[in-house]
Protein backbone atom coordinates (compact mmCIF):
# COMPACT_ATOMS: atom_id res chain seq x y z
CA UNK A 1 0.00 0.00 0.00
CA UNK A 2 1.35 3.44 -0.84
CA UNK A 3 0.34 6.93 0.30
CA UNK A 4 -0.28 9.15 -2.68
CA UNK A 5 -0.73 13.31 -3.22
CA UNK A 6 0.39 15.93 -5.07
CA UNK A 7 1.53 19.32 -4.48
CA UNK A 8 3.12 22.55 -5.40
CA UNK A 9 4.42 24.95 -2.90
CA UNK A 10 1.26 26.89 -1.37
CA UNK A 11 0.88 23.24 0.55
CA UNK A 12 4.56 22.75 1.80
CA UNK A 13 3.57 23.07 5.28
CA UNK A 14 0.79 20.92 5.28
CA UNK A 15 2.87 17.54 2.97
CA UNK A 16 5.53 17.97 5.75
CA UNK A 17 2.92 17.15 8.27
CA UNK A 18 1.13 14.06 6.08
CA UNK A 19 4.77 12.94 5.50
CA UNK A 20 5.51 12.50 8.93
CA UNK A 21 2.34 10.78 9.02
CA UNK A 22 2.74 8.34 6.45
CA UNK A 23 6.30 7.61 7.69
CA UNK A 24 4.87 6.95 11.15
CA UNK A 25 2.13 4.29 10.39
CA UNK A 26 3.23 2.52 7.63
CA UNK A 27 7.40 2.89 7.50
CA UNK A 28 7.60 4.66 3.74
CA UNK A 29 7.81 7.50 2.25
CA UNK A 30 4.57 9.81 0.78
CA UNK A 31 5.04 9.47 -3.04
CA UNK A 32 4.34 13.34 -3.98
CA UNK A 33 3.48 14.48 -7.52
CA UNK A 34 5.54 17.36 -7.97
CA UNK A 35 3.36 20.56 -9.28
CA UNK A 36 5.22 23.30 -8.49
CA UNK A 37 8.03 22.62 -5.09
CA UNK A 38 10.92 24.76 -4.72
CA UNK A 39 14.30 22.37 -4.73
CA UNK A 40 14.78 23.33 -1.30
CA UNK A 41 11.15 22.45 -0.50
CA UNK A 42 12.09 18.90 -2.23
CA UNK A 43 14.92 18.37 -0.29
CA UNK A 44 13.63 18.78 2.69
CA UNK A 45 11.26 16.39 2.44
CA UNK A 46 10.60 12.54 3.35
CA UNK A 47 9.03 11.55 0.07
CA UNK A 48 9.06 9.95 -3.44
CA UNK A 49 8.71 13.16 -5.69
CA UNK A 50 7.62 12.57 -9.08
CA UNK A 51 8.01 14.95 -11.87
CA UNK A 52 4.57 15.73 -13.90
CA UNK A 53 3.79 17.73 -16.71
CA UNK A 54 -0.13 18.27 -17.05
CA UNK A 55 -2.32 19.31 -20.36
CA UNK A 56 -2.92 23.55 -20.07
CA UNK A 57 -5.96 22.18 -21.87
CA UNK A 58 -6.89 20.40 -18.35
CA UNK A 59 -6.54 23.94 -15.97
CA UNK A 60 -6.04 22.34 -12.91
CA UNK A 61 -5.31 25.31 -11.07
CA UNK A 62 -8.01 26.81 -12.41
CA UNK A 63 -11.90 26.90 -10.80
CA UNK A 64 -14.99 26.52 -12.38
CA UNK A 65 -18.77 27.95 -11.50
CA UNK A 66 -20.91 25.28 -10.77
CA UNK A 67 -23.67 26.66 -8.53
CA UNK A 68 -26.73 29.37 -9.82
CA UNK A 69 -24.97 31.57 -7.13
CA UNK A 70 -21.81 31.38 -8.98
CA UNK A 71 -19.25 30.52 -6.48
CA UNK A 72 -15.95 29.51 -7.46
CA UNK A 73 -14.86 25.48 -6.74
CA UNK A 74 -10.94 24.71 -7.38
CA UNK A 75 -10.68 22.19 -10.43
CA UNK A 76 -7.94 20.25 -8.81
CA UNK A 77 -8.25 18.35 -12.70
CA UNK A 78 -4.39 16.70 -12.33
CA UNK A 79 -5.46 13.53 -10.14
CA UNK A 80 -6.45 11.37 -12.92
CA UNK A 81 -3.19 11.73 -14.54
CA UNK A 82 -1.22 11.25 -11.84
CA UNK A 83 -2.84 7.94 -11.10
CA UNK A 84 -2.49 7.01 -14.88
CA UNK A 85 1.14 7.53 -14.29
CA UNK A 86 1.24 5.35 -10.87
CA UNK A 87 0.27 2.93 -12.03
CA UNK A 88 2.56 2.96 -15.16
CA UNK A 89 5.43 2.59 -13.04
CA UNK A 90 3.69 0.98 -9.14
CA UNK A 91 1.82 -2.37 -9.08
CA UNK A 92 0.93 -1.51 -5.20
CA UNK A 93 -2.72 -0.62 -4.05
CA UNK A 94 -2.80 3.04 -3.00
CA UNK A 95 -4.47 5.62 -0.98
CA UNK A 96 -4.92 9.12 -3.18
CA UNK A 97 -5.26 11.70 -0.81
CA UNK A 98 -4.88 15.87 -0.81
CA UNK A 99 -2.20 17.39 0.39
CA UNK A 100 -3.73 19.04 3.53
CA UNK A 101 -5.20 15.51 4.72
CA UNK A 102 -3.17 13.94 7.90
CA UNK A 103 -3.29 10.28 8.89
CA UNK A 104 -4.35 9.31 12.35
CA UNK A 105 -3.46 5.92 11.69
CA UNK A 106 -2.90 3.19 9.39
CA UNK A 107 -6.00 2.44 6.88
CA UNK A 108 -5.54 -0.34 4.46
CA UNK A 109 -8.57 -1.69 3.05
CA UNK A 110 -9.48 -4.88 0.86
CA UNK A 111 -12.45 -6.50 -1.26
CA UNK A 112 -13.22 -3.87 -3.47
CA UNK A 113 -11.14 -2.24 -6.31
CA UNK A 114 -12.36 1.62 -5.76
CA UNK A 115 -13.18 3.09 -2.99
CA UNK A 116 -14.53 6.24 -2.10
CA UNK A 117 -15.47 8.43 0.72
CA UNK A 118 -19.29 9.67 0.70
CA UNK A 119 -21.85 12.02 3.30
CA UNK A 120 -25.49 11.33 2.92
CA UNK A 121 -25.98 15.32 2.27
CA UNK A 122 -28.59 17.01 4.35
CA UNK A 123 -31.95 18.11 2.26
CA UNK A 124 -31.22 21.53 2.17
CA UNK A 125 -27.90 20.99 0.67
CA UNK A 126 -27.14 20.97 -3.24
CA UNK A 127 -24.31 18.93 -3.84
CA UNK A 128 -23.38 21.54 -6.81
CA UNK A 129 -19.44 19.90 -6.85
CA UNK A 130 -20.58 15.90 -6.71
CA UNK A 131 -21.85 13.76 -4.14
CA UNK A 132 -18.92 11.74 -3.11
CA UNK A 133 -15.17 13.64 -1.49
CA UNK A 134 -12.63 13.22 -3.48
CA UNK A 135 -9.92 14.45 -1.32
CA UNK A 136 -9.08 10.49 0.05
CA UNK A 137 -9.46 7.83 -3.07
CA UNK A 138 -8.85 4.40 -2.75
CA UNK A 139 -7.58 2.08 -6.09
CA UNK A 140 -6.70 -1.33 -5.30
CA UNK A 141 -6.14 -1.73 -9.24
CA UNK A 142 -5.64 0.71 -12.10
CA UNK A 143 -9.35 0.91 -12.66
CA UNK A 144 -8.39 1.74 -16.58
CA UNK A 145 -11.79 2.74 -17.39
CA UNK A 146 -13.09 4.92 -14.77
CA UNK A 147 -9.20 6.76 -15.08
CA UNK A 148 -9.43 7.26 -18.43
CA UNK A 149 -13.51 8.29 -18.39
CA UNK A 150 -12.53 10.70 -15.09
CA UNK A 151 -9.44 12.25 -17.41
CA UNK A 152 -11.90 13.01 -20.92
CA UNK A 153 -14.16 14.94 -17.94
CA UNK A 154 -11.42 16.99 -16.83
CA UNK A 155 -10.10 18.12 -19.74
CA UNK A 156 -14.28 20.07 -19.71
CA UNK A 157 -14.36 23.60 -19.23
CA UNK A 158 -16.64 24.10 -16.31
CA UNK A 159 -15.77 20.77 -13.81
CA UNK A 160 -13.97 20.18 -10.98
CA UNK A 161 -12.06 16.37 -10.34
CA UNK A 162 -14.73 15.59 -7.93
CA UNK A 163 -17.92 16.60 -9.89
CA UNK A 164 -16.41 14.74 -12.42
CA UNK A 165 -15.55 11.80 -11.16
CA UNK A 166 -19.13 11.71 -9.21
CA UNK A 167 -21.00 12.14 -12.39
CA UNK A 168 -19.19 8.91 -13.71
CA UNK A 169 -19.83 6.59 -11.18
CA UNK A 170 -23.34 8.05 -10.54
CA UNK A 171 -24.24 6.06 -14.15
CA UNK A 172 -24.39 3.09 -11.95
CA UNK A 173 -24.16 3.84 -8.03
CA UNK A 174 -27.68 4.61 -5.99
CA UNK A 175 -26.52 6.75 -3.39
CA UNK A 176 -29.10 5.97 -0.93
CA UNK A 177 -27.87 2.21 -0.78
CA UNK A 178 -24.25 3.27 0.28
CA UNK A 179 -23.09 0.87 2.83
CA UNK A 180 -22.78 -2.40 0.51
CA UNK A 181 -20.41 -2.75 -2.36
CA UNK A 182 -22.18 -1.32 -5.64
CA UNK A 183 -20.78 -2.26 -9.50
CA UNK A 184 -19.56 0.38 -12.30
CA UNK A 185 -19.04 -1.08 -15.80
CA UNK A 186 -17.61 -4.42 -13.99
CA UNK A 187 -15.66 -2.72 -10.89
CA UNK A 188 -16.50 -3.36 -7.27
CA UNK A 189 -17.05 0.55 -5.76
CA UNK A 190 -16.88 0.76 -2.19
CA UNK A 191 -18.56 3.78 -0.41
CA UNK A 192 -16.61 4.66 3.07
CA UNK A 193 -18.06 6.84 5.87
CA UNK A 194 -16.69 10.24 4.66
CA UNK A 195 -16.47 11.34 8.61
CA UNK A 196 -14.01 8.54 9.32
CA UNK A 197 -11.99 7.89 6.04
CA UNK A 198 -12.14 11.76 5.00
CA UNK A 199 -12.73 14.09 8.42
CA UNK A 200 -13.25 17.67 7.35
CA UNK A 201 -14.63 17.82 11.11
CA UNK A 202 -11.37 16.83 12.40
CA UNK A 203 -12.55 14.57 14.84
CA UNK A 204 -11.05 11.91 17.15
CA UNK A 205 -12.78 9.16 15.47
CA UNK A 206 -11.30 10.24 11.94
CA UNK A 207 -8.88 7.85 10.93
CA UNK A 208 -7.80 10.22 8.04
CA UNK A 209 -8.24 14.06 8.84
CA UNK A 210 -8.59 16.77 6.00
CA UNK A 211 -8.18 20.20 7.00
CA UNK A 212 -9.87 21.93 4.25
CA UNK A 213 -10.91 25.40 3.29
CA UNK A 214 -9.51 27.19 5.78
CA UNK A 215 -8.04 24.70 8.26
CA UNK A 216 -5.45 24.53 5.53
CA UNK A 217 -4.22 27.96 6.05
CA UNK A 218 -0.85 28.17 6.97
CA UNK A 219 -1.47 30.48 10.23
CA UNK A 220 -4.63 28.38 11.31
CA UNK A 221 -2.91 24.41 10.28
CA UNK A 222 0.34 25.24 12.37
CA UNK A 223 -1.53 26.42 15.79
CA UNK A 224 -3.73 22.81 14.93
CA UNK A 225 -1.22 21.03 14.16
CA UNK A 226 0.35 21.78 17.44
CA UNK A 227 -2.48 21.01 19.86
CA UNK A 228 -3.31 18.06 17.57
CA UNK A 229 0.56 16.36 18.60
CA UNK A 230 -0.56 17.32 22.00
CA UNK A 231 -3.75 15.05 21.92
CA UNK A 232 -6.01 17.84 22.28
CA UNK A 233 -9.56 18.51 20.53
CA UNK A 234 -8.40 20.41 17.40
CA UNK A 235 -12.38 20.49 16.30
CA UNK A 236 -12.52 22.92 19.22
CA UNK A 237 -9.60 24.80 19.13
CA UNK A 238 -10.56 25.54 15.32
CA UNK A 239 -13.81 26.62 16.11
CA UNK A 240 -12.10 29.32 18.42
CA UNK A 241 -9.52 30.32 15.84
CA UNK A 242 -11.67 30.99 12.70
CA UNK A 243 -15.11 31.97 14.02
CA UNK A 244 -14.26 33.32 17.42
CA UNK A 245 -16.15 30.78 19.47
CA UNK A 246 -15.15 29.98 22.86
CA UNK A 247 -16.36 26.80 24.88
CA UNK A 248 -18.67 27.53 27.74
CA UNK A 249 -16.09 26.19 30.66
CA UNK A 250 -13.84 28.43 28.92
CA UNK A 251 -15.79 31.40 28.74
CA UNK A 252 -16.90 30.78 32.38
CA UNK A 253 -13.31 30.53 33.84
CA UNK A 254 -12.20 33.88 32.12
CA UNK A 255 -15.28 35.38 33.94
CA UNK A 256 -14.65 33.96 37.12
CA UNK A 257 -10.73 34.62 37.21
CA UNK A 258 -11.15 38.55 37.59
CA UNK A 259 -13.40 38.04 40.92
CA UNK A 260 -10.62 35.33 42.13
CA UNK A 261 -7.97 37.55 41.58
CA UNK A 262 -9.20 40.56 43.32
Amino acid sequence: MNIVTASDSSYFHCIKELAKSVRRFYYKPLIIYDLGLTGEEKQGLDAVIIPISIDEEVDYKGHSYLSPEGNLYPRNTHKPFCIKHYFENYSEPMILVDADCLFNQRVEETGFDVGVTYTPPRKSKQCYNGVIGSGVIFFNNPATELVQRWAEECRKDNTTDQKAISDILSETIDWKNYKKIQNWHGLKIKIFDQTIYNDCHLTKKGKILHFITSRHRKDIYEKLIEEYKKGKNIRKMFSELKRGKKSRLKSLIEKLCPIFNK
